[in-house]
């Protein structure tokens, strides 16, 4: 149901105007480490990333926004990056992992946002969504080795090696100057947004989730500038399927096994089954075109 999603790749200035944080706050570090890798939750690459975050620094708190993005997807992990990340305190360390060019020739990096967060990952457009959003006050290539594990580096765990031991020190107060230069862009996915046109909004799904729950990027403001309120009947259009269903507050609003559209807690349209799994009914899920309107 899942598919890959290709995007170029595009470099983001850092003086490109598509912040919409206001102002600058300095980051303070609050001791928090938290995960959002394709690792498995399970897996033990999580138990060993672990280790070497606490043998950096004994005294982080490490945490996860998720450890189960789509194995190399880069574009479904911007999306859940940026849903989540905002509901994290400020001077927040957030290590952010979907590699699969690991050990090319992609830089890592660390983002310091302007609303005091840092981003640690690879340079491979996985932050593009979050940069966006929370805004850029510096970036810098991860090339102080004195951040890095100690023992000699893997070309193919950086989670280990880098990303890990970075995002810990960053955590224990080290300055985010000293993990490297400076640089100018990032590294940017080429993301197609949600849109309004001919009475209709387009978009794509996010993800799903584990109640076969479909989100999309289309958001519930695109829904007012087509002048749908809660109680009209949507058309909607995803991937091979159509129907028409109603606009909803809650899902318990129409009968068991009925479908709905509403709006999910991050402001996102989301589509769904009361006590059912619609990404099971219509085998459809992330990457998948979708399109509302507001029916006759």
């Amino acid at each position: 149901m899942r598919t890959l999603v290709g995007a170029a790749l595009i470099a983001l200035v850092l003086t490109q105007p598509a912040v919409v944080v206001q102002g600058e706050e300095q980051f303070r570090p609050n001791g928090l480490v938290v995960l959002m890798t394709d690792y498995g939750t399970d897996s033990i690459y999580m138990g060993i990333i672990k280790g070497a975050i606490y043998s950096k620094f004994m005294g982080a708190r490490i945490d996860s926004i998720t450890n189960d993005v789509p194995p190399f997807d880069i574009v479904a992990g911007a999306y859940l990056l940026v849903e989540a990340a905002g509901e994290y305190p400020k001077g927040t360390v957030f290590v952010t992992i979907v590699d699969p060019g690991v050990g090319t020739e992609r830089k890592s990096i660390v983002v310091e946002s302007k609303n005091g967060y840092c981003f640690v990952g690879p340079d491979n457009g996985l932050m593009t969504l979050a940069a966006e959003k929370f805004g850029i006050k510096q970036v810098r290539e991860l090339t102080n080795k004195q951040l890095w594990r100690a023992e000699t580096t893997s070309t193919v765990f950086h989670g280990r090696d880098i990303y890990g031991p970075v995002g810990a020190s960053l955590a224990s107060g080290v300055p985010v100057e000293e993990a490297g230069p400076a640089l100018q862009t990032i590294t940017k996915l080429d993301l197609k947004r949600s849109a309004v046109a001919n009475g209709a909004a387009s978009g794509t799904v996010m993800r799903t989730d584990p109640y076969g729950n479909i989100v999309s990027n289309i958001t519930s403001a695109d829904l007012q500038s087509l002048g749908i309120a809660l109680g009209d009947s949507v058309n909607v259009s995803l991937g091979a399927s159509q129907w028409t269903a109603p606009f909803k507050r809650t899902y318990a609003e129409v009968p068991e096994g009925e479908r709905l559209v509403v709006v999910q807690s991050s402001g996102f349209v989301e589509f769904a089954i009361n006590k059912g799994s619609l990404a099971d009914a219509i085998k459809e899920g992330f990457g998948a075109k979708v399109t509302v309107s507001k029916a006759k």
